[in-house]
């Protein structure tokens, strides 16, 4: 997953790449950006064939699994307590989601991270206009996506090698964030490499969404309520990407000096406050199911029921109750 999105995020790599050498293709009037489009188009088709095919959805339809490879995939799922997959709706577990304080601090995130998405479609443009030539501003936009690569691994690297340290890391991702907006607000124009720095900074910010997507489905349990809380998060992240282009209205230009501001209020100490405010929710949570378990009312088995076929008659059978679709306020030992 870490090498996932580390490399997603390094896209402005290849695609700045990409782009320079599409601009040296002269084909009269299929211009240079739809040799791009092309391009990306058929490798994007033919990697969606390729998933479609050998990628299973999940562990019973992995081929290349024996059936007790298959069995212990599945049993993994008793560590996280995260209940299995139902495709069945579960109206209340919806209702417990949309309910959960938790969902909002998740969903307002991805919102107030986004915010600031509209500066990757302008990102050229931006660039260009600190006075680089197009094929300059196509090369030196391959440093964000460097920054993010780097940034990323680095992340990876010591969320793997500590515990509990996900709201710290991504608060600290969001400084350089911050450090970048205060210097696009403050440099001179004529200042073009320091701008150009803030600029690459920014890119830092890869870090938190990853990271607190990921938290947001590790906090959760039972199989709607899950889906439920990742979508509004997803939903957030739309609002986001709609809303952050508009910041980029003719009468800021060339300075920006409200767009920056608004970035820096809103996609950088914002959502660095609310994860701050996360860690603390789920912390006292934990102190709450703590003392319960100390006090030992909290019990990690189920009753399911099941009806004979025979004669119809129904059964009951105890199970752990990690294999059960429970939300995380069901199962308190989550």
């Amino acid at each position: 997953m870490p090498c996932m999105w580390a490399i997603g995020n390094a896209s402005p790599i290849t695609s700045g790449l990409l782009s320079y050498g599409v601009l040296w293709i002269k084909t009269g009037s299929f211009a240079p950006w739809k040799w791009f489009m092309l391009i990306t188009g058929i490798v994007t088709l033919i990697f969606a064939a390729a998933v479609f095919i050998w990628l299973p959805d999940s562990p019973l339809s992995a081929h290349f699994l024996s059936q007790e490879q298959r069995a212990q995939a599945i049993l993994r799922i008793k560590s996280n307590h995260s209940g299995i997959e139902q495709k069945r709706f579960k109206r209340y577990q919806f209702l417990e989601a949309i309910r959960d304080p938790k969902t909002w601090m998740f969903f307002f995130h991805a919102w107030g991270q986004e915010m600031s998405n509209g500066l990757t479609s302008q990102y050229s443009l931006i660039i260009q206009s600190f006075g680089f030539t197009t094929l300059q501003t196509t090369l030196l936009g391959c440093v964000t996506g460097l920054v993010a690569l780097v940034s990323l691994a680095l992340a990876a690297f010591v969320l793997a090698r500590t515990k509990n340290c996900r709201a710290w890391i991504s608060a600290a991702a969001y400084i350089p964030a911050i450090v970048a907006s205060v210097l696009s607000l403050s440099l001179p124009w004529g200042n073009r490499w320091g701008l150009l720095v803030a600029i690459w900074l920014r890119s830092t910010t890869g870090i938190p969404y990853s990271v607190v997507m990921v938290w947001a489905a590790n906090c959760s349990a039972g199989h709607t309520k899950k889906t439920t809380v990742i979508a509004l998060y997803h939903v957030g992240y739309g609002l986001g990407n709609i809303l952050s282009p508009q910041l980029f209205q003719p009468q800021y230009k060339p300075r920006y000096i409200v767009t920056w501001g608004v970035i820096l209020g809103v996609a950088c100490i914002f959502p660095m406050f609310l994860v701050i405010l996360i860690r603390y929710y789920l912390k006292q949570e934990n102190k709450r199911r703590d003392e319960l378990q100390r006090k030992g009312t909290i019990q990690e088995v189920g009753v399911l029921e099941h009806t004979n076929q025979d004669d119809e008659t129904v059964g009951e059978e105890v199970v752990d109750a990690r294999q059960l679709d429970l939300t995380d306020r069901e199962n308190l030992a989550l």
